[in-house]
């Protein structure tokens, strides 16, 4: 009986190390262009990696990143309001500056509200941490279904919470990532 437990116990590890390996994998981010192609029976869609900015956008995003660099360095307020606008000017005018307009502004929006997205992911990992731990204390004694009683699930909600604050840590990245495939839209020069 008791190899039995060290068997499921042996193969629960190894499923959670595959599916945690599995879910890394599918978080890593190349540099080479990729097209993923999703088919479903009602529809196809494909998503691309952002295009490079044509060479006039570039050169304009270039200096206008410079001087709202020069800016914070020397103290000045509204640099981030003056960065937008210079910005917008890198694009087509009409609709490829209002695109970019937007698409700074989310990506501003987006930073703002990271503390406050930040503490209600950490919040929702320590409930649920909280409640696998009540969770794990109602496995009857001698249960074999967890391979190990409760010492075993406790791992495993532990395990869990770990991941759940990687993501929280995580959530920074997502800002800039929308803002490139958002711009990506925008007609340039």
């Amino acid at each position: 009986m008791r190899r039995r437990c060290r068997g499921l116990a042996t193969g629960l590890l190894v499923a959670a190390a595959l599916a945690a390996a599995g879910r890394a994998a599918a978080q890593t981010t190349t540099t080479r262009p990729v097209t993923t192609t999703t088919t479903t029976s009602a529809a196809t869609t494909t998503t691309l990696l952002p295009h490079p900015f044509s060479a006039a956008t570039a050169a304009c995003v270039h200096q206008a990143r410079a001087e709202q660099r020069a800016c914070h360095h020397t103290g000045g307020a509204g640099c981030f309001t003056a960065f937008e606008t210079a910005f917008a000017k890198c694009f087509a005018p009409g609709a490829g500056a209002k695109c970019a307009t937007k698409c700074a502004s989310s990506e501003g929006t987006c930073f703002t509200k990271l503390p406050t997205t930040k503490a209600t992911c950490r919040s929702a990992c320590a409930t649920g941490l909280k409640n696998d731990s009540k969770a794990c204390r109602l496995i009857a004694q001698g249960d074999n279904i967890w391979a190990g009683g409760d010492g075993s699930c406790l791992s495993t909600a532990q395990a869990t919470f770990a991941l759940c604050r990687a993501v929280c840590a995580d959530l920074g990245a997502d800002c800039p990532t929308a803002f490139k495939f958002c711009i990506a839209n925008c007609q340039n020069l």
